[in-house]
């Protein structure tokens, strides 16, 4: 008969399965510890803990906490970067571009609540994140950057008064509203509903479209 845990006193041997739905298993154990006990709970014990399984299993895949880490952002990035790509990608209306922006935070609502695990782990505080993480989140807020000011200088063309706008400040203002909306959306959802949210992105889009209106019209780029 096959010792039991209670008699033996050790783990017993954790179900086998294929190296990459191993990975998959731990870092889902570490987005889950850092979405309910935070960053600094994560640790190769506690995805062991997690996973029923031993250190050594855990030490197959990574190399220590923060390779861990990264690798768990980097996973977590790829998904919200690919929503945003999604939302962005939405059909313009360029004799209503505030539709467009108005449709756009509609879906980047919808992404934050679609995988709010996600979505807490890469807004964590850049404090708590480590240094190698914190590298990797710098170049995709900067790939974020850089397409909002694509977007911004396509609108901005053939508008009164657009010369004397700073698309990179106002790219990066615009990426740091969005993250600031979605920490609302996830940790104060009765104070901060979307339909709030959704509001005073559509109040500020009009007010900045008045603000430089078309004086020519639009044409696709």
């Amino acid at each position: 008969m096959t010792a039991t845990k209670e008699a033996t006193g050790k783990r017993p041997y954790a179900p086998r399965m294929p190296a990459a739905e191993r990975r998959e298993q731990l870092l889902d154990a570490a987005l889950e510890i850092i979405n309910t006990r935070g960053l600094a709970a994560v640790s190769i014990d506690a995805v062991a803990k997690a996973c029923d399984v031993t250190r050594p299993v855990v030490y197959g895949q990574f190399t220590d906490a923060h390779h861990l880490l990264k690798d768990l952002l980097d996973r977590e990035a790829r998904h919200a970067l690919g929503q945003l790509a999604a939302a962005a990608a939405l059909p313009v209306d360029v004799a209503d571009p505030a539709k467009w922006f108005a449709d756009v935070c509609r879906a980047l609502v919808g992404a934050v609540l679609e995988r709010p695990a996600t979505w807490r782990a890469i807004l964590l505080p850049v404090g708590a994140v480590p240094a190698p993480v914190r590298e990797y989140r710098r170049q995709g807020e900067q790939a974020v950057m850089t397409q909002f000011a694509g977007v911004a200088r396509r609108f901005l063309r053939g508008r009164g008064n657009a010369a004397d706008v700073d698309v990179v400040l106002l790219a990066r203002s615009l990426v740091r509203v969005a993250e600031e909306m979605g920490r609302l959306l996830l940790e104060a959802p009765e104070e901060y509903p979307p339909e709030r949210v959704l509001k005073f992105a559509a109040m500020a889009a009009d007010a900045f479209l008045t603000r430089y209106p078309a004086l020519q019209p639009l044409v696709e780029a």
